[in-house]
C-alpha cells in the first residue's frame, strides 16, 4: 500500500512538473521535447546519465522520484523519467550541450545541478544520490561540441579516423601515415621518434597485420610516446593503439560506402547498429580489393681480397604485381545487466587471398665491369589466410564515481597457406639459356593460436589520488611446415629439398602484474608505478627443441610527475622502462636461400633488449590553438640490429646481432591551431640524433646521424559543404635501424618473412609526400558525401638504402605504387525508434520516458 502511494505521488510531482515547464501559448512545441533553440536536428544524440537515488538517513532507494533533464537556455524539457523501485535511473540518447538535472520528490529536498555533455564525456554515473534537507550537488560534467580531428594530451594523442579525408577506402597503414610523430616505410613498417611501437587493436595485441584492417573500420587511435606500468611492457616507442567501430547510438543507425581507384582498386562496406533498452547490437563489413605493383633495383660491389681486380658486381632489376582481397567482418553485442554491470561480446572474422607475381633479373660482372653471365627468376605464389578473434568482456562501475572493474578475455585463431613456384633460368654474357630451366614448387601451412585473460581495477582514493591494478595472461602457440620441392629434369618428378624446407614451432607465455597511484597537491600531480613480467619462451626447428627461456621476472617502473601553471600551462616529466624480446622469425636458425643473392638467417643466441625512456614535455592551451613540445631520452641495451656479410663471390648474407647500445635524443613540437574560421592546421616536428655501437665477430662498427621528420595537416571548411584537405610528410635522411620484434603483431601472418634489408650500416635516404583530398557533402543532415582523394601527388615515395663496408658497397632502392585516385561515397542513416526491443505489452512499465523520437546521426 505504502508503494502504490508513492507511486501516485510521484506521478503526481511528474505531472505538476511537466505542466510547469510546458511551452508557452505560441511557442514552438519542439522546444519542449529536447529539439527546440540550441538543437540543431543533426547533432548527435549519444550521451546518457544514470545513477541511483537513495535516502540519506537510511541509505535505501527512493523510488518513482522524477528526474528531469532541463535545457540550460530555457529551462525546457529535454528528457526525463521516474526511478525504478530500486531507485535508477537512466536517461539515453542525450544531444551535446549544458543542461540542468532536477530531481524532486514528496518529503524531499529538490536537487538541480548543471551537467555538460561531450564527446570525451558521453557517459556519466552520477553515483547514489542521497536526497535529505541539505541540498546535495551532483557531480559536475563538462562537454565540448564537435569531435576534434586531433585531440593532444600531455600523456596521450587522439587522431579521429572519421576526420581523416585522405585514408578513405584505404587501410589502417593509410591512417597511420596521416597522423603526427608516426612515420610508415615503404612496407607498412611503422616507427614513432625512428622506433617501432607496440600496436594494438582494441587495447589488445593483435595477430592482424596493419593492411589487414580497413581505414573504414576504424574510430580513432591512440598514440602513447612513454606508457606507464599499466601497459604491456613490450615495445621500444610506446603504443599505438587502433580502436575499431562501435556504434553506440540509441536507436538504428548505420552507414554504406563504396570507392574505386585507379590501377584496378576496390572497396566497399558497411557497418549498422541496434540500439535500446539494455541491448546494443552491431555490426560491420568491409571488403577490400588494392591491386598494386612494386619495382627496385639492387646494385652491388663485392670487394673480395681489397686487390680491384678481384671486384666483382651486381644488378638486380625487380617487377612485381600483387592483387589482393582483403574480407574484414566484426560483429557483438553489450548487454547492460543493470546501470552499473555491462557484458560485451564481440566476434571477428578476416579473410585475405593474394596472387603475388615476381620476375627478378640479375646481372653479374667482372671488375672491369664486363658481363659474365645472367639469371631470370620467375615467381608466382598464391597465399591465403584467415583470422578469428572472439572478446568477451565485463564492466562494473560502482556508485563511488570512477571506480570500475573490468574483466577481459580475448580468443585469436589465425590460419594460413601458400603454395608457388620459382623459374630461374641461367644465361650466358649473351643473354643464351645455359641448359633447362631449374624448377622448384613450394607449399606453406602455419597456425597461431593467441590468448589472453586481463583484469583492471581503479578506485579513487581521497580527494585526488587513484589506485589502478591488474594483472595479465598472455599465451600464443605458433607452427608452420615449408616444403620446396626440385623437379628433375630427367624424370619430371618433383625432389624433397631439405635445405630450403623447415618446419618449425613455438610458443610464448607472459605473465603480468601491475600497479599504479596518482594523486595531486594543488597543482602538483604524481603517479608511480611498476609492471612485473615473466616470460616463458620455447621453441622446435625440424625436431630440434630449444629449452624454454629460464622463468625470470623482469621489473619495469614507470614515475611522472606534472606540474599546472597559470594561463592553462603544464609540465611534465616521465620515466619508463620496456622490453623489445626477439620473434621467432629473429630466432630460428633458418637460412632462407629464396632469393640467393640476398639470404637471411636467425640467430637463436639473440637477447632482449631493454629501453630506458625519459621525457620533459611543455603544454599550452589558448582559445584556438594548443601546443605540445617534448625532449626525450632513450638508451637501448642488447639493441636488436642486422649486419650482412658477403659470402662467396655475389653473395650477401643477413644476420640479426645484438649491438652493444643505442641512444637516441631529441625534440618534438606538434602545434594545433585554427588560423582563420573554418581552416584547421596541425603541424608536427622531429627531431633526432641517434648513436649505435654494434661489435660483431671481432669487428666494430659505430653508426651515427641527425634527421628529422615533419608533417603537416590543413583542413579548409568552403562553402557548399566542400572541405579539403592537404597532408604534407617530410622524412629526412636517417641511419637505418631494423624494425624490432615488437611492431604489432610477431609472426603476424605466418607463412612467410619479409624484410627490407637494413642494419647498423647503412643510411636511408630521405623522401617527401603530399596527399590531397575534397569532400562533399549533401542531402538532408549530410547524410551522404563523396570524397576524391590523390595520394603521394607528386610520386616520390619511395625507398632507397646505402651501404658502405670494407668488404661491399650497395645502393638499394624500392618503389611501390602510391600515387593513386580514389572516389568514394558514403551514406548515413538512422533513426530513435522506442519500439525496438519492446513488446507491447511493456508500454505500461515503470520507466515512463519523456520526449518525441528523435533522428540521430
Amino acid at each position: 500500500m505504502k508503494k502504490r502511494y508513492l507511486l501516485l505521488a510521484g506521478i503526481l510531482m511528474w505531472q505538476v512538473q511537466s505542466f510547469a515547464q510546458a511551452p508557452a501559448a505560441g511557442k514552438p512545441a519542439a522546444a519542449a521535447n529536447g529539439r527546440g533553440a540550441g538543437t540543431r536536428p543533426d547533432m548527435p544524440q549519444i550521451g546518457r546519465l544514470y545513477g541511483k537515488l537513495i535516502d540519506a538517513s537510511n541509505g535505501k532507494p527512493i523510488p518513482y522520484a522524477s528526474v528531469a533533464l532541463l535545457r540550460q537556455r530555457d529551462s525546457s524539457v529535454v528528457t526525463g523519467m521516474l526511478t525504478k523501485p530500486n531507485g535508477e535511473f537512466n536517461l539515453e540518447s542525450l544531444p551535446f550541450g549544458p543542461f540542468l538535472v532536477r530531481i524532486n520528490f514528496m518529503g524531499y529536498t529538490s536537487l538541480q545541478k548543471k551537467v555538460s555533455i561531450t564527446p570525451q564525456t558521453t557517459e556519466q554515473d552520477l553515483g547514489n544520490i542521497k536526497m535529505q534537507p541539505n541540498v546535495k550537488t551532483l557531480q559536475s560534467v563538462e562537454v565540448t561540441g564537435q569531435k576534434s580531428a586531433f585531440t593532444m594530451g600531455i600523456d596521450k594523442k587522439v587522431f579521429n579516423v572519421e576526420r581523416n579525408l585522405t585514408s578513405v577506402g584505404g587501410t589502417a597503414t593509410d591512417v597511420l601515415k596521416n597522423i603526427p610523430s608516426v612515420n610508415v616505410d615503404l612496407d607498412g613498417n611503422v616507427s614513432v621518434r625512428n622506433a617501432a611501437p607496440n600496436i594494438f587493436v582494441d587495447g589488445k595485441p593483435s595477430t592482424l597485420t596493419l593492411d589487414q584492417i580497413p581505414a573504414d573500420a576504424i574510430e580513432s587511435v591512440e598514440l602513447i610516446t612513454n606508457p606507464s606500468a599499466r601497459y604491456d611492457a613490450e615495445g621500444m616507442s610506446g603504443i599505438l593503439n587502433i580502436i575499431l567501430k562501435k556504434n553506440r547510438k540509441a536507436g538504428f543507425n548505420g552507414s554504406v560506402q563504396a570507392g574505386i581507384g585507379t590501377g584496378n582498386k576496390y572497396n566497399a562496406g558497411g557497418n549498422i547498429s541496434i540500439r535500446q533498452g539494455k541491448f546494443n547490437v552491431f555490426a560491420n563489413y568491409n571488403i577490400n580489393a588494392n591491386r598494386s605493383w612494386g619495382e627496385g633495383t639492387t646494385s652491388r660491389s663485392n670487394y673480395k681480397s681489397g686487390n680491384a681486380a678481384d671486384t666483382s658486381f651486381l644488378l638486380q632489376n625487380s617487377n612485381s604485381t600483387s592483387k589482393p582481397l582483403f574480407q574484414f567482418g566484426r560483429f557483438g553485442l553489450d548487454y547492460q545487466i543493470d546501470n552499473r554491470n555491462t557484458i560485451s561480446l564481440s566476434q571477428n572474422i578476416v579473410a585475405g587471398d593474394f596472387k603475388n607475381n615476381e620476375d627478378l633479373l640479375s646481372t653479374f660482372s667482372n671488375s672491369q665491369h664486363n658481363i659474365t653471365g645472367l639469371s631470370d627468376r620467375q615467381n608466382n605464389n598464391k597465399f591465403g589466410f584467415r583470422n578469428y578473434t572472439t572478446a568477451l568482456g565485463f564492466k562494473h562501475t560502482y556508485a563511488k564515481p570512477n571506480k570500475e572493474w573490468t574483466a577481459d578475455f580475448n580468443y585469436n585463431s589465425s590460419s594460413n597457406d601458400r603454395n608457388g613456384d620459382y623459374l630461374t633460368q641461367a644465361m650466358n654474357a649473351q643473354g643464351t639459356p645455359l641448359g633447362q630451366p631449374l624448377y622448384q614448387t613450394n607449399n606453406a601451412a602455419g597456425k597461431t593460436t593467441f590468448i589472453t585473460v586481463q583484469t583492471d581495477y581503479t578506485n579513487p582514493i581521497g580527494k585526488n589520488g587513484k589506485l589502478e591494478a591488474g594483472a595479465k595472461v598472455t599465451l600464443r602457440d605458433y607452427s608452420s611446415d615449408y616444403q620446396v620441392f626440385d623437379k628433375d629434369t630427367l624424370s619430371g618428378h618433383f625432389i624433397p629439398n631439405a635445405m630450403l624446407s623447415t618446419a618449425y614451432k613455438y610458443n610464448e607465455e607472459i605473465y603480468a602484474g601491475y600497479a599504479n597511484f596518482s594523486n595531486t597537491m594543488g597543482n602538483f600531480g604524481y603517479q608511480a608505478g611498476l609492471r612485473v613480467e615473466q616470460y616463458v619462451y620455447a621453441g622446435e626447428n625440424q625436431g630440434v627443441h630449444y629449452k624454454p627461456t629460464k622463468a625470470v621476472p623482469g621489473f619495469f617502473p614507470s614515475v611522472y610527475l606534472s606540474q599546472k601553471l597559470k594561463h592553462d600551462q603544464e609540465l611534465q616529466l616521465n620515466y619508463s622502462r620496456r622490453v623489445n624480446r626477439p620473434n621467432f622469425f629473429q630466432l630460428i636458425p633458418y637460412r632462407d636461400y629464396s632469393d640467393p643473392q640476398n639470404q637471411r638467417e636467425g640467430n637463436p643466441n639473440l637477447k632482449p633488449e631493454y629501453i630506458n625512456s625519459l621525457e620533459f614535455s611543455y603544454a599550452k592551451n589558448w582559445q584556438n590553438a594548443n601546443l605540445l613540445g617534448s625532449v626525450y631520452f632513450r638508451n637501448v641495451n642488447n639493441m636488436i640490429s642486422t649486419i650482412s656479410t658477403p659470402i662467396g663471390a655475389d653473395t650477401l648474407l643477413t644476420q640479426f646481432i645484438n649491438a652493444n647500445r643505442s641512444n637516441s635524443y631529441g625534440a618534438e613540437i606538434t602545434l594545433k591551431n585554427q588560423v582563420l574560421k573554418g581552416w584547421d592546421l596541425t603541424s608536427n616536428v622531429n627531431l633526432y640524433q641517434t648513436d649505435m655501437k654494434v661489435n660483431s665477430n671481432g669487428q666494430n662498427f659505430n653508426n651515427s646521424g641527425f634527421s628529422w621528420l615533419a608533417k603537416i595537416n590543413s583542413e579548409t571548411k568552403l562553402p557548399a559543404n566542400f572541405t579539403v584537405q592537404v597532408t604534407g610528410t617530410y622524412q629526412a635522411p636517417t641511419i637505418a635501424l631494423p624494425a624490432s620484434g615488437g611492431g604489432g603483431g610477431r609472426g603476424g601472418g605466418g607463412g612467410g618473412f619479409m624484410m627490407i634489408p637494413t642494419s647498423s650500416q647503412g643510411t636511408i635516404k630521405g623522401f617527401s609526400t603530399v596527399d590531397v583530398a575534397v569532400r562533399k557533402d549533401f542531402l538532408k543532415n549530410k547524410a551522404a558525401s563523396l570524397t576524391l582523394s590523390l595520394s603521394d601527388v607528386f610520386n616520390t615515395r619511395q625507398y632507397e638504402l646505402n651501404q658502405a663496408t670494407p668488404a661491399f658497397a650497395q645502393d638499394y632502392i624500392r618503389k611501390r605504387e602510391s600515387r593513386i585516385l580514389k572516389l568514394n561515397f558514403s551514406y548515413r542513416f538512422g533513426k530513435f525508434d522506442t519500439s525496438l526491443f519492446k513488446k507491447k505489452k511493456q508500454n505500461n512499465n515503470n520507466d515512463m520516458q519523456m520526449g518525441d523520437p528523435m533522428q540521430s546521426f
